[in-house]
């Protein structure tokens, strides 16, 4: 006959169908404790400890906590937090995971759109930001505004020149040329064949209206 196989005893079925990390042993010696010590009660006991330690630090609160005993203080308020957080539970979730899920839904945004938080129904919006606003370089149009030389301009519309400033003497090269500003305006919306290449030289200023 095979020699009986060593029976385990199952206190309590949370062992066998919650896959909790406990601690039954330590260096030979059990913990005088049913089902083990939970690394979580642990983590807990190590968190109201630092708690403690952070609130201590505080001016007011920080009097308050150094007129309790020693061995209150530090041993028995930390092992009651532990024991407070790992037995409670929220929807089945651990005091770690509920307050995380808490601390979530308070700092997500109540309303969304497009999946991006936005103001409530109701709620007076920020002013927009600036919006900056340019011309499409690709109409068939030029856009307002002007240029000062030395500048190189590509012209794919016809346009019309007028010099300003050049007075009534001479012909139209001679105004043009001692023109200090050029006034250019478009003289019609067919395209050139080849665009014409306008060299700006420096200080003369072109005005597309």
């Amino acid at each position: 006959m095979s020699e009986a196989q060593p029976r385990k005893v199952v206190r309590s079925y949370r062992l066998v169908f919650r896959r909790r990390w406990r601690i039954f042993r330590v260096q030979g010696w059990r913990i005088p404790l049913p089902g083990g010590l939970e690394l979580r009660a642990l983590g807990y006991w190590l968190l109201c400890l630092a708690l403690l330690g952070l609130l201590a630090e505080l001016p007011l609160l920080g009097a308050l906590l150094g007129a309790i005993p020693p061995p209150l203080r530090l041993l028995v308020a930390p092992l009651a937090g532990a024991w407070a957080l790992s037995r409670w539970e929220v929807d089945g979730r651990s005091a770690h995971r509920a307050l995380a899920g808490l601390a979530v839904w308070r700092l997500r945004p109540r309303s969304v759109a497009a999946l991006r938080g936005c103001p409530r129904v109701g709620a007076i919006p920020p002013p927009p930001e600036p919006v900056a606003m340019a011309p499409d370089l690709c109409a068939s149009r030029y856009p307002r505004g002007s240029l000062t030389g030395p500048v190189r301009v590509l012209l794919r519309y016809p346009v019309s020149v007028e010099p300003l400033g050049a007075g009534r003497r001479g012909g139209a090269r001679e105004r043009a040329a001692r023109a200090r500003r050029w006034r250019l305006r478009a003289a019609g919306a067919e395209p050139l064949h080849l665009g014409h290449t306008l060299e700006v030289p420096p200080g003369r200023e072109v005005i597309f209206e």
